[in-house]
């Protein structure tokens, strides 16, 4: 379980996206360091324009790592989030991956949540005709939340630039019984869906070097803002990621 937290993660330096387990195959370690426009959770904007930063360890079928997001603007919240997943492939064409997540939240606008507690499954399937689709499911004990999402990834090959431009479309479902659980009085139960899509342009400049750029949309839908996850009142969000991904 996770454990109140005080933190201050100004100055620390930045990533581009949350901690993913997408690779095939992962370096030992990686670091990613990185400017968004945006910081987007499942369908909810929790802060504008962030620097964000993750270091990720890989060690055969495991993976465990750290990832901070400090915003720009000091009223939107800071977070630190530890986490660690391990995948199996239990039939051919078929990958399966469970996944813990602990997170930390700081100066949460109105408060009443200051850390949560998440467990997932992931099921991969083998691409069919070059599209990956994937189902995964999350249960958070804390917030009282359950996360259903499909999505479907595709890599198209860039030959002239010698990269591979990822594409990834999702959407999911989120019900939640208790989106305070800090806060004195009733729960406060909510839920509301999401989709959207991505693309992500890697570039390897060196050795170990990897220049990245995205471009996000998602869109939600249900969500009540009194009720629901804390952020912001906007539905649709674009937003841009520039970082840079160190592997070793």
């Amino acid at each position: 379980m996770c454990f109140p937290l005080k933190f201050s993660v100004v100055g620390l330096g930045l990533l581009a996206w949350a901690p993913g387990w997408a690779q095939e195959e992962s370096p030992l370690l990686r670091m990613d360091v990185a400017y968004v426009s945006s910081h987007v959770f499942r369908g909810v904007e929790r802060a504008g324009d962030s620097a964000q930063a993750a270091v990720e360890f890989s060690r055969d079928r495991f993976r465990g790592g750290l990832w901070v997001s400090q915003p720009y603007d000091g009223a939107d919240a800071r977070e630190v989030n530890l986490n660690a997943a391990y995948a199996w492939q239990p039939a051919d064409g078929f990958t399966l991956e469970a996944l813990v997540a602990c997170t930390w939240f700081d100066e949460v606008p109105g408060g009443g949540v200051d850390r949560s507690f998440e467990a997932g499954l992931m099921a991969t399937m083998a691409p069919v005709g070059g599209f990956t689709p994937s189902f995964a499911y999350y249960h958070d004990f804390r917030l009282r939340a359950d996360t259903v999402q499909t999505s479907v990834a595709r890599s198209i090959a860039l030959t002239k630039l010698g990269a591979f431009l990822e594409v990834n479309l999702f959407a999911g479902w989120v019900n939640g019984d208790d989106w305070r659980p800090d806060s004195p009085g009733p729960r406060r139960h909510d839920s509301y869906g999401y989709w959207g899509g991505e693309v992500h342009l890697p570039y390897r400049v060196g050795a170990h070097t990897t220049v990245v750029a995205g471009l996000h949309y998602v869109d939600s839908f249900g969500r009540s803002a009194t009720n629901g996850p804390f952020g912001r009142a906007s539905r649709g969000n674009l937003w841009v990621t520039l970082g840079v991904t160190l592997d070793f």
